[in-house]
């Protein structure tokens, strides 16, 4: 059962917490003006969920599974054919409107690269990641990340960009021609991305080695209570938007497992 990419994004934009809250928000109101007790409920529920995201660490709980599933290596392995970067670090919409790469919260998946290409230094690196936003479907991120990795002063030749992706599962199968056949392949993307990515990847036949990056949630913060909205509900979409996936792309055939594991 295959997803398209657009009812993917719907379907991601449905569940998210910011919007499932404020839909309850919404139809809470609308009752209320149509005379109904029932919008007093919604009202209460969205105001108990959004007290519970703002203080109590449930976005922490929620995306530590996640980003602690892949630990990241003490030390980078030896045997490493290639190295895959996958998109989501920087904004092209963004970068087209000023004239310069934009990044995002992700920019660590692109700022490692100089340093794991001094590293290896003979391998060659691949930068996966189109148009994630089908309203924009020019506005592609491999040719951002090239001009940034030009300013950072990378080895050019060695880079080799896929710019047709517009989800995980694209990334891993339109980046399979550009690898090494049977190569073992360093995988850069952010933490809480992996559990998805390396299922993905081991799916369609590549053997990847985690390099976990751009954390959002750390261990001493679990037991933390305080009054930060924004900031948890940032990474509690976060955390939902990964779950999400790793449910429908198990579903849907397209992963090696329910929640993968090293």
């Amino acid at each position: 059962m295959a997803m398209g990419f657009e009812l993917g994004k719907l379907l991601a934009a449905l569940t998210a917490p910011g919007n499932i809250i404020g839909l309850l928000a919404l139809a809470g109101l609308l009752l209320m003006v149509a005379g109904r007790a029932l919008g007093r409920w919604f009202l209460a529920l969205t105001a108990l969920l959004l007290t519970l995201i703002m203080v109590t660490p449930v976005s922490t709980w929620a995306l530590l599974p996640l980003e602690q599933r892949f630990p990241a290596p003490v030390t980078l392995p030896a045997g490493i054919d290639a190295i895959i970067v996958l998109g989501g670090s920087v904004s092209p919409i963004g970068s087209m409107e000023h004239g310069a790469p934009q990044l995002n919260q992700e920019a660590e998946r692109l700022t490692v690269v100089p340093g794991l290409m001094r590293h290896y230094p003979d391998i060659p690196v691949i930068f996966s990641g189109g148009s994630g936003d089908p309203r924009e479907p020019d506005a592609r991120e491999a040719p951002v990340a090239a001009a940034l990795l030009t300013d950072l002063g990378v080895d050019m030749g060695r880079l080799r960009l896929e710019s047709t992706s517009r989800n995980t599962w694209e990334n891993a199968v339109n980046s399979k021609p550009l690898l090494p056949p049977g190569g073992r392949v360093l995988l850069v993307t952010s933490a809480a991305h992996m559990p998805r990515s390396v299922g993905i990847f081991r799916k369609v036949g590549i053997d990847v080695v985690p390099y976990p990056v751009s954390y959002g949630a750390n261990r001493l913060e679990q037991w933390r209570f305080g009054l930060n909205l924004a900031d948890n509900l940032s990474l509690l979409e976060r955390a939902a938007y990964e779950y999400r996936g790793l449910i429908v792309y198990w579903l849907s055939g397209r992963t090696s497992a329910l929640f993968p594991a090293p």
